[in-house]
């Protein structure tokens, strides 16, 4: 799966990325800001999960946009020490709103182990334009929450797709899957072919020459049958 770390600079998406993966990531940086990315891949029970960390600087949006580009999750993460930080992170909100219109969002409000760390209640009431999302309070230098809040996310990007991925689950192996994910999921062959290139490409399947049928990895199978399994570690 795809997900997006973005907000403002200084918040910590870097620090992230970096406990998620233990470290295996990569970052373009300059003076401790990142000017390009941040890349890391985690395994998840099983699932793969490629990190995107976007540039936190407002004049990098070209590079956010590219970086954005077919993610299946965000996580926005906010300062929760710097009052003066809520107003970038109200624009870069709006403008990750206009990339990715639909995509399931989390809000990472991280620093919580600092003394003048804001509460959840308080960063709300600052920040309105958070109405209706999870926010969950991190610190991405202990890593407290880090964990629960990837899987938070990862649960609702997967029961945006959990028709398709009970479809995949379901006809995985059988030799006219792709005729039977069609006719399951009302798709014409183009619709249908896309989503299995898509999540292919997420190393969730793997899909025979001609496209006629498609194999769901078994480490995975269940999650794709179940996607609560994913709350439960």
């Amino acid at each position: 799966m795809k997900i997006v770390v973005t907000g403002p600079y200084g918040s910590g998406k870097s620090q992230i990325i970096h406990h998620i993966t233990d470290g295996s990531c990569i970052n373009i940086e300059r003076r401790g800001t990142t000017i390009a990315m941040d890349h890391g891949l985690a395994n998840v029970d099983g699932l793969n999960v490629f990190l995107f960390g976007t540039p936190g600087l407002l004049r990098f949006r070209t590079m956010r946009k590219i970086l954005s580009e077919g993610a299946d999750g965000i996580i926005f993460v906010v300062d929760s020490v710097d009052p003066e930080s809520d107003a970038r992170a109200k624009l870069f909100f709006r403008e990750i709103a206009f990339f990715l219109p639909g995509v399931p969002c989390i809000v990472a409000a991280n620093k919580q182990d600092l003394n003048a760390a804001r509460r959840v209640t308080q960063l709300r009431k600052k920040m309105s334009f958070l109405a209706g999302l999870p926010v969950i309070p991190i610190s991405a230098k202990t890593g407290k929450n880090v964990d629960s809040l990837l899987r938070t996310l990862l649960y609702l990007s997967m029961m945006q797709w959990s028709t398709v991925f009970s479809a995949f689950a379901e006809h995985s192996g059988a030799k006219s899957g792709l005729k039977k994910l069609m006719k399951d999921l009302n798709l014409p062959r183009e619709e249908a072919v896309g989503y299995l290139r898509r999540f292919e490409l997420r190393k969730l399947l793997e899909v025979a020459v001609g496209d006629e049928s498609f194999t769901v990895k078994e480490p995975i199978r269940p999650l794709l049958e179940n996607p609560v399994l994913i709350m439960n570690r």
